[in-house]
C-alpha cells in the first residue's frame, strides 16, 4: 500500500508539472501584449516599459520561466491586470463560493444518479430500465447553458417560486445581518445560526445546483446501470441468488460493492466537467465565484489571472484524482496489485 501510495503520489507531481509547463507556454502564444492590458491603451512606451520591467516580462524566457515556477513554490501567481490584487488573494476569496456549489451538486448527483441506475438495472429490459435511461441521456446531452436558462424562465419568470441570481437577497443585510466566516452565505449563515438567511441563500442555490448537477446524474446513472448489470453477470452473484439471498441482498452485498470503483473514478471525472460549467452557470445566475472571475479574466486578457485559475484547476482534479486511486485501493485491494 505504502508503494502504491508513492508512486500515485509522484505520478500526481509529474501532471502538475506538466500543467506548469503548458500553461507557461500557452500564455506566451496568446495573443496580446500583457503589458497594455495592465497599462491600458493609452499607456506611454515609458510606462510600458516600466510595467514589462516590473513583471518581468523583459527577461529572456527561461527566467521568466523560473520566476514563475519560484513564484507558484511560493503561493506567488501574479498581480491580477484586471483586479490589480494578487492572484492568489482573489482566488482564496472566489474559490470557496464556487467550491461549495460544485460539491453540493456532486452530493445531489450521487443521491439521484446512483438510485436511478441501481433501480434501471434492478428492472432491467421493463418500462422503469428504458424510462431511467431516457432521463439519464437527456441530463448528459442537455446544453448546461440552455438548461441553466430554461430553469430561470420555469422556476423563476413562469411560476416565481425561485429567486434567480445572486447568492442571497442583499436586503437581510438589514434585517438579518450576515458575519462572514468563511465568505459563501449558506455556510456562513448555518455557522452562526442565521437561519433567515441560510433558508434565503440555500433557496438561491436550487437553480445553479440543479444546472451543474445534470450532467453528473445522468452520467452516474448510466455507470452505476452498466457495473450492475456487468457484475450481476458474475458467477458469485449467480451463485448467491441461487441459495436463495433475498434480491436486495444480491443488488446491495454481492453485486454493488464491486459497481463502486468505476462510480468513485467517475465522480472525480465529472467534477473537472461540473467544475468547467461552473464557469457558465455562474454567469447565468450572477454567482460571484471562480467562473465570474474566470469570464472577466477573460475578456480583459488577464494574463497571470488565467494561469492562476488553470493551475487552480489542474491542482483540484489531481488532488480529486489522487484521493480517489487511494479510495479504490481500499475498497479493492486488487487495485493495488
Amino acid at each position: 500500500m505504502s508503494r502504491y501510495i508513492a508512486s500515485r503520489i509522484l505520478q500526481a507531481l509529474g501532471v502538475v508539472l506538466g500543467v506548469i509547463v503548458m500553461t507557461f507556454v500557452i500564455a506566451r502564444l496568446i495573443p496580446g501584449d500583457p503589458a497594455i492590458a495592465y497599462a491600458g491603451p493609452r499607456a506611454s512606451a515609458e510606462e510600458l516599459a516600466a510595467v514589462r520591467e516590473q513583471f518581468g516580462l523583459d527577461l529572456p524566457m527561461w527566467q521568466q520561466f523560473v520566476s514563475y515556477v519560484t513564484g507558484i513554490l511560493h503561493g506567488d501567481l501574479g498581480i491580477s491586470l484586471h483586479t490589480k490584487q494578487p492572484v492568489t488573494s482573489d482566488l482564496i476569496q472566489v474559490l470557496p463560493t464556487t467550491l461549495v456549489l460544485v460539491g453540493i451538486a456532486l452530493v445531489f448527483a450521487a443521491i439521484v444518479g446512483i438510485p436511478l441506475g441501481i433501480a434501471a438495472a434492478r428492472w432491467h429490459g421493463t418500462f422503469g430500465d428504458v424510462a431511467a435511461k431516457i432521463i439519464a441521456i437527456l441530463m448528459v446531452s442537455m446544453p448546461v447553458f440552455w438548461l441553466a436558462i430554461l430553469l430561470q424562465i420555469v422556476f423563476f419568470s413562469r411560476l416565481g417560486w425561485l429567486p434567480v441570481a445572486g447568492q442571497y437577497d442583499s436586503a437581510y443585510d438589514s434585517i438579518s445581518p450576515l458575519y462572514t466566516v468563511i465568505g459563501v452565505p449558506v455556510i456562513d449563515s448555518l455557522l452562526t445560526g442565521n437561519w433567515p438567511v441560510f433558508v434565503n441563500a440555500a433557496a438561491h442555490m436550487i437553480l445553479p445546483v440543479c444546472a451543474i448537477a445534470a450532467y453528473p446524474i445522468g452520467a452516474v446513472a448510466m455507470v452505476t446501470r452498466g457495473s450492475l448489470l456487468e457484475n450481476l453477470g458474475e458467477e458469485h452473484v449467480r451463485m448467491v441468488r441461487a441459495l436463495g439471498f433475498p434480491e436486495r441482498a444480491v443488488f446491495g452485498r454481492f453485486a454493488l460493492r464491486p459497481s463502486l470503483n468505476p462510480i468513485v473514478s467517475l465522480i472525480a471525472l465529472v467534477f473537472a466537467y461540473a467544475l468547467t460549467n461552473s464557469f457558465i452557470v455562474e454567469s447565468v445566475f450572477n454567482w460571484p465565484g471562480l467562473g465570474s472571475y474566470a469570464v472577466r479574466a477573460f475578456v480583459s486578457l488577464d494574463i497571470p489571472a488565467i494561469l492562476g485559475i488553470t493551475l487552480m484547476v489542474a491542482l483540484l482534479y489531481v488532488l480529486l484524482n489522487l484521493i480517489v486511486d487511494l479510495a479504490q485501493a481500499v475498497i479493492d485491494p486488487r487495485v493495488r496489485a
